[in-house]
Formats: C-alpha cells, sequence, structure tokens
C-alpha cells in the first residue's frame, strides 16, 4: 500500500482518456473525410450525369432542328417545282385552248369538229331519243348539222354492228350552256336522254380536261425529263 500513488494513478488514467479521446477524434475525422469524398464523389458523378444528359438532350434537339430544316429545306424545294410545273402545264393548256378557239373562228373546221362531238356521243348513249345543249351563238350551226349527225350516225351502227338503229336528235332552244367558274365555254354540246337522267357532256372544255388527265403522263415526261 505505500507503493500507492494516487496522483499517479490519476495522471495515467488522464492520459489513457486524452489517447482514448484523440484517437476517437482520428477515426472520427477520417470518417468524416471519407464520408465527404465519397459525397463529393457522388455530387460530382451527379452533375457529371446530369451535364451528359442536358449536353445528349441538346444534341438531339439540334439533331431534330436540322432534320426539320432539312425536310423543309426538301419539301419546299419540291413544292416549288410542283408548282412551276403546274404553271407550265397550265400554260400548255392556255395554248391548246388558244389553237381550239382558232378552229372555232373557222366555221368550215369548227362545222366538221362539232359533228364529231355530237355523233361520239350518240354512240355513247345509243337512245333512241337524245336532246343537245349548246352555247346560243352555235345554235343555228347545231340545227344546221343536225340531220347530216342523224344519217352518219345510222351508217356508223350498220357498219359497226350489222343492225338498224336511229337515234332523234333535238335541239334544247330555250336553255343555253354557261361559263365554267367565270370562264367561258370554247364550244361543242353535252347530250341529255331519258329527261336528263343520261348525260353525256362533249363540250370542247371537258374533252381538253379528259385529253390532258388522259395524256398527263407523257406530257409530264416530255416537259419533264429526269
Amino acid at each position: 500500500m505505500a507503493d500507492f500513488n494516487p496522483q499517479e494513478r490519476v495522471k495515467k488514467m488522464v492520459g489513457a482518456i486524452k489517447t482514448e479521446a484523440t484517437e476517437k477524434a482520428e477515426q472520427i475525422r477520417e470518417n468524416a473525410a471519407q464520408q465527404f469524398k465519397i459525397e463529393k464523389n457522388k455530387m460530382i458523378n451527379q452533375q457529371k450525369e446530369k451535364i451528359t444528359e442536358e449536353y445528349k438532350n441538346k444534341l438531339e434537339s439540334y439533331t431534330i432542328q436540322r432534320r426539320i430544316q432539312r425536310s423543309a429545306k426538301i419539301n419546299g424545294t419540291r413544292l416549288s417545282k410542283m408548282q412551276k410545273r403546274y404553271d407550265l402545264i397550265g400554260h400548255l393548256k392556255e395554248d391548246v385552248r388558244a389553237g381550239l378557239l382558232a378552229i372555232i373562228n373557222d366555221q368550215a373546221q369548227y362545222k366538221v369538229l362539232l359533228k364529231k362531238l355530237i355523233i361520239q356521243g350518240m354512240i355513247k348513249l345509243l337512245e333512241a331519243r337524245v336532246e343537245l345543249k349548246c352555247l346560243e351563238k352555235d345554235l343555228n350551226l347545231v340545227k344546221h348539222v343536225l340531220q347530216e349527225c342523224q344519217n352518219e350516225f345510222v351508217e356508223i351502227i350498220k357498219r359497226e354492228t350489222n343492225k338498224d338503229f336511229k337515234t332523234t336528235l333535238s335541239v334544247n332552244e330555250h336553255h343555253f350552256l354557261t361559263d365554267i367558274k367565270g370562264k367561258a365555254i370554247l364550244g361543242g354540246v353535252i347530250l341529255s336522254a331519258q329527261n336528263n337522267r343520261i348525260v353525256c357532256s362533249n363540250t370542247l372544255d371537258d374533252r381538253l380536261e379528259l385529253s390532258f388527265q388522259e395524256f398527263l403522263p407523257d406530257i409530264r415526261n416530255g416537259l419533264f425529263k429526269k
């Protein structure tokens, strides 16, 4: 008991406590530093991912925008070409119209053309009675060719079918052909039968439109060679 020194014992205990406290503090600092490093790397990775995602979205948006602009440009070029083609075909149609007007102004040529249009319509209808509607200015000419048309029609039917078939023509002298969408009708006739239940339009305007529709592929190939 003589060797027991309270002060020395207290000093050792204090030293042990300090050492333990120092070790704990160091461990806490190391843990904190490690956790800070983890959180820091996590934040950096998150920011990297965010920046990468933003860049990816911007790149996709830019790519889509470029595709839209390119598509709009291509479509604009196509539409421009289509409009030019449409205008050119329109000019061609007007040139043909002008050629038909020259024929109409020549009474002899127009008479032959008018007869062909009437007979063609008679063949399409194959009705015993057919009424014609024409321009008011063509009334006398149409009346003048009625008998010739009837005779030629009978001959054609007899020659092609070896049958006798006659069509009686009449002209509507009360109702005449009028303008189409503000544009004057060139000429020709509209044939009808059975109280207008059967109609065959053989105006020059309709024939012109049908011809352009029929030969449009050939016209395009001729005008717009690739």
